[in-house]
C-alpha cells in the first residue's frame, strides 16, 4: 500500500503505544489520534486530539490525507464497572464510535480500516479452536458491544467503499503490558506454591510484538477488505505451561500444587471469584489458519521469546 500516513486511534494505550513506536521506527508516519490530554508512545510523529471519539467533523480531519486507519480506541472490558448502564455506554463508545471512525474514515478517502475487536465477541471459553467461521455467542456487556461493533463496521464500509478488516486479539501481552499481566508477573515472581498443577486447558493470548507484525501485514496484504482474522501467537498454553514459562522468563522455580479443578470452582464461587477461576482453569483458544493463509502471515516471536521480554520490562518496571 502506497502510504502518506497511518492514523492510530487510541495510540496512548498498550496496544497503541507499541504500535506508533514500530511504524515509524520502520520509517512509516504515523498520526497519533487520542483524547484530550493523552499521552502517545514518545515517537516524535504527529500528534491530534480529538474530544470525544463521536466527533465527526474532529475525525474527518484527524484522517485527512491518511492511507489507512487503525482503530484501537474503545471502552475496556472492566471487572468492576463505574457506570449504571454499562451495556448503554459500551455502545456509545464501542459501537457508535467505530460507525464514527467508518464513515470519517470514508469521508476522508482512507482506502483501508483496520478495527480492533476482542474473542470475547464470539464469548468465554470453547472446547475446540474458535475459526471466523464460529458462531458468536458473547456473554457479558462488553462481547456484545464488540460483536455489534464488529458488524456496524463491516456494514459501513460496505456502503461506503472502505476496505475494512476486523481483527480479534485474545489476551495480549508484552512490555508495557496493564495490570492484569502485571499482576500475573507478581504472583509467579513470588515464588510461592500455586494450587494450579492439575489444570488441563488451553489458552491462546497474543504478544504485542506478533500483534504489530500482523498488522502491518493487514495493511499491506491484498483481497482482507471485509474479512474478520483471529490474531495469537498460533501456540496455546495450558495454565500450568504459562506460569512454568513465566517462571523460566523471570528465573524464579513454577511451585504448582496438584490440587482438583472441582475445589478451584468451589473456592472461586465461596469466595465471589468464579469468573476468574472460570478464565484460569477453562480453555479459549482460537485458530489463526485464515490470517496465516491469506496473507502469509507468521509469527515472529513464540511464548517463550514474548514473555522473556515481559519479563525484562516487569524487571525494569520493579527497578
Amino acid at each position: 500500500m502506497s502510504r502518506t500516513f497511518i492514523a492510530v486511534t487510541g495510540a496512548s494505550g498498550f496496544i497503541g503505544r507499541a504500535l506508533c513506536s514500530a511504524l515509524e521506527g520502520s520509517g512509516v508516519p504515523v498520526r497519533a489520534v487520542v483524547r484530550p490530554g493523552a499521552k502517545p508512545a514518545n515517537t516524535g510523529g504527529e500528534r491530534v486530539e480529538i474530544p470525544d471519539i463521536l466527533d465527526d467533523g474532529a475525525l474527518r480531519r484527524a484522517f485527512q490525507g491518511a492511507s489507512a486507519v487503525v482503530h484501537l480506541a474503545g471502552r475496556a472490558h472492566r471487572m468492576r464497572e463505574d457506570v449504571r448502564d454499562p451495556l448503554a455506554e459500551l455502545r456509545r463508545v464501542n459501537v457508535e464510535g467505530t460507525k464514527a471512525v467508518v464513515e470519517a474514515a470514508a469521508s476522508a478517502g482512507v482506502r483501508r480500516c483496520l478495527v480492533a475487536s476482542s474473542v470475547k465477541a464470539v464469548g468465554e471459553a470453547n472446547t475446540t479452536p474458535w475459526t471466523e467461521l464460529s458462531t458468536p455467542n458473547p456473554r457479558d456487556p462488553y462481547g456484545v458491544s464488540k460483536l455489534e461493533a464488529e458488524r456496524a463496521a463491516l456494514d459501513g464500509a460496505a456502503h461506503r467503499g472502505v476496505e475494512t478488516v476486523v481483527m480479534r486479539f485474545p489476551l495480549v501481552y508484552g512490555p508495557g503490558a496493564p495490570a492484569n499481566v502485571l499482576r500475573l508477573l507478581r504472583l509467579v515472581d513470588r515464588g510461592l506454591p500455586l494450587p494450579l498443577g492439575r489444570i488441563y486447558n488451553r489458552r491462546s493470548m497474543l504478544y504485542i510484538g506478533n500483534l504489530v507484525s500482523a498488522v502491518r501485514t493487514l495493511l499491506d496484504a491484498l483481497r482482507v477488505g471485509g474479512e474478520v482474522f483471529f490474531l495469537a501467537d498460533g501456540v496455546d498454553l495450558s495454565t500450568p505451561d504459562l506460569v512454568r514459562t513465566i517462571a523460566r522468563a523471570l528465573n524464579r522455580p513454577a511451585r504448582l500444587w496438584p490440587v482438583p479443578v472441582s475445589l478451584l470452582r468451589l473456592g472461586g464461587l465461596l469466595t465471589r471469584r468464579s469468573a476468574e477461576i472460570a478464565r484460569l482453569v477453562g480453555t479459549l483458544s482460537v485458530s489463526v489458519e485464515k490470517l496465516q493463509n491469506r496473507t502469509g502471515w507468521r509469527a515472529p516471536f513464540t511464548p517463550a521469546g514474548g514473555w522473556s521480554a515481559t519479563a525484562a520490562w516487569y524487571r525494569q518496571v520493579l527497578s
